[in-house]
């Protein structure tokens, strides 16, 4: 059998000998090592958990399967503080929700999320991290990372964030003088980037891998159930299901401003590029930008036309198995 045959349930049933096993061969088949493997629990679930890294970049087994995807509104119950938090956004943009005809609640959310539908996805090791083909990682003692720590003198102490006008970037701690991270931007359209991401290996998600990796098979409206905060925006908590790594094992759809290009260009996940939030709608529809089958087909469409701009093309890196 081929690993990327490998099934949720199959996987699941192995023992733990058979599981450590079959993890190794694939790390020795991919030029992987072994980062993790384990019992690990999301949102009332649990689920073996299997990690890799290769070259720095850390992967986590998605077995695959024949999953559905997408989201069915009809089944979407809301909360008392989400339905009025919708009542408040609407009034916000018109006078009478009856006399210009907005959407139900339902309705929008059934809008803005992919159909139902069942898909055959095959296993995958699939990026613990969103990556960006726009970064270039850069050596503590490059002269560029000396020059930017040198400017900064001893304003503060502490693990701080450092950025030049010219893309630079430097995250360092001044109490013990080490470089946590240091990286470039470069600007690269969405060819170039997934040109970059073929130059490693690897390729990014398409939508179906992107809804299949970031739910785990969760049906609700976001990866930890149908609810969410109702006093204040993502980014207003900083605890959370939404900044836990979910089931497989991965940091994903935690920011509405880090949204990820997938293999169709003018569909995004993740995210909307901070619009809602930004543009000051309700806590739940900033909420809802996080929701697993989130789509925004408007915005998706803006980026990938002439006119759209972004200083990051975040992807979700896959190496498929054979």
């Amino acid at each position: 059998m081929s690993y990327a045959d490998l099934s949720l349930a199959q996987w699941n049933d192995l023992s733990d000998g058979a599981a450590g096993r079959l993890a190794q061969d694939i790390a020795a088949r991919h030029e992987l090592t072994v980062a993790g493997l384990g019992d690990t629990a999301y949102a009332g679930r649990s689920h073996r958990t299997a990690l890799f890294d290769r070259g720095g970049m850390r992967f986590a087994l998605v077995p695959g399967g024949r999953p559905t995807l997408g989201y069915d509104a009809a089944r979407f119950r809301p909360a008392a503080h989400q339905a009025a938090d919708y009542v408040d956004s609407a009034a916000d943009y018109v006078d009478s929700a009856a006399e210009f005809g907005l959407p139900s609640l339902t309705e929008y959310v059934d809008a803005m999320t992919s159909p139902v539908r069942d898909v055959d996805m095959p296993a995958m090791l699939v990026a613990v991290d969103a990556f960006d083909p726009c970064e270039v990682p850069l050596a503590p003692d490059d002269p560029r990372v000396r020059e930017l720590v040198a400017s900064v003198g001893n304003r503060f102490g502490g693990v701080r964030t450092f950025r030049s006008g010219d893309g630079l970037t430097v995250e360092f701690d001044r109490t013990t003088g080490q470089v946590v991270r240091a990286r470039a931007i470069r600007e690269v359209s969405y060819d170039e980037a997934m040109a970059g991401l073929g130059s490693l290996g690897v390729r990014t998600t398409t939508p179906d891998e992107w809804e299949w990796a970031c739910g785990a098979g969760a049906t609700t409206l976001f990866r930890w159930g149908d609810d969410c905060p109702g006093d204040g925006y993502p980014y207003d908590h900083r605890t959370g299901p939404h900044r836990q790594e979910n089931l497989w094992g991965l940091a994903i759809g935690q920011d509405p401003y880090r949204h990820e290009a997938t293999t169709e260009r003018t569909v995004v996940c993740g995210g909307d590029g901070g619009g809602a939030t930004c543009g000051g709608s309700g806590f739940f529809l900033g909420w809802l930008t996080l929701a697993t089958a989130y789509r925004d087909e408007d915005f998706g469409r803006w980026v990938a036309s002439d006119d759209g701009y972004a200083d990051e093309i975040l992807t979700r890196p896959v190496i498929e198995l054979g």
